[in-house]
């Protein structure tokens, strides 16, 4: 008698136990035929296109935090101080004394300001051109590089307005190939200007130094920057600057014989 009720318990937990298998087994088939519909399997790309989207907005959060916000939160504050010292100055700058000795708004004064405001700018912008090409002509300048130099042409059109810009094409050495062949950009930046003006004591006048360039074959002694990569000029209009040039028409005998001309170490 004192067995009874342990076999009908363990009865009842093999009935549980089968139960729960049961409903595993059928919450499993059911689960496999909805991912094998159509309505499943739209679901689970829909879920996989939310995963993706929002990895990829975690990860571009990551980005901008890491490697953006500490850059452009440095710009923020800097620009923020330029503005307050610039409001302070104007407060300083356009106001008159009345008659009764009280400030009052002067449009004069506020017209002068904004003008020397845009003049700066203008001197500021400049300044940094040439402060970001000088290492760049540093780097790469040739000083009285011998080539060969036997055309030049005039990219800028006289029916629009735009810096002047010449292109000078020749070779490094005789004959020329399409491997030693390089072309030059005679243009007026403010870099050349004052590359000119040091040197030569005078403003850079690209249509001079292109002048100088005949169409025939010449032996030239130039002075150039940047890098002479065709990949740079096809991809990037990437151009290495000619800033001086002295040449010498001669025949194809002449410049046959002279193949004695070495581009290497002109810097």
């Amino acid at each position: 008698m004192t067995e009874k009720p342990h076999d009908d318990a363990n009865a009842l937990l093999d009935g549980i136990d089968k139960t729960l298998s049961d409903f595993k087994t059928k919450a499993y088939e059911a689960k496999k035929s909805y991912d094998q519909s159509d309505l499943g399997r739209a679901h689970r790309e829909l879920s996989m296109l939310g995963r993706f989207w929002s990895q990829f907005v975690r990860s571009c959060g990551w980005i901008y935090l890491k490697l953006i916000a500490p850059v452009t939160w440095r710009i923020y504050r800097f620009v923020r101080w330029a503005f307050a010292r610039y409001r302070a100055l104007w407060a300083r700058c356009v106001y008159a004394k009345d008659a009764y000795g009280d400030p009052e708004f002067s449009k004069a004064r506020g017209g002068i300001m904004i003008l020397a405001t845009i003049a700066v700018c203008y001197v500021v912008y400049c300044a940094v051109a040439v402060a970001a090409t000088l290492p760049w002509y540093l780097a790469t300048v040739r000083h009285d590089e011998q080539l060969y130099l036997s055309n030049s042409q005039n990219l800028s059109s006289s029916q629009t307005e735009g810096p002047e810009v010449h292109e000078v094409y020749g070779c490094e050495t005789l004959p020329c190939t399409e491997q030693n062949t390089v072309t030059f950009r005679v243009r007026a930046t403010w870099f050349n200007e004052i590359w000119s003006v040091l040197h030569h004591g005078s403003l850079f006048y690209p249509g001079y130094v292109a002048a100088a360039v005949s169409p025939v074959l010449n032996r030239c002694v130039i002075t150039s920057y940047g890098v002479r990569k065709k990949f740079l000029v096809r991809s990037w209009d990437i151009y290495p600057d000619l800033v001086q040039v002295e040449c010498m028409p001669t025949g194809a005998g002449e410049g046959q014989d002279s193949k004695v001309i070495n581009n290497k170490d002109y810097r």
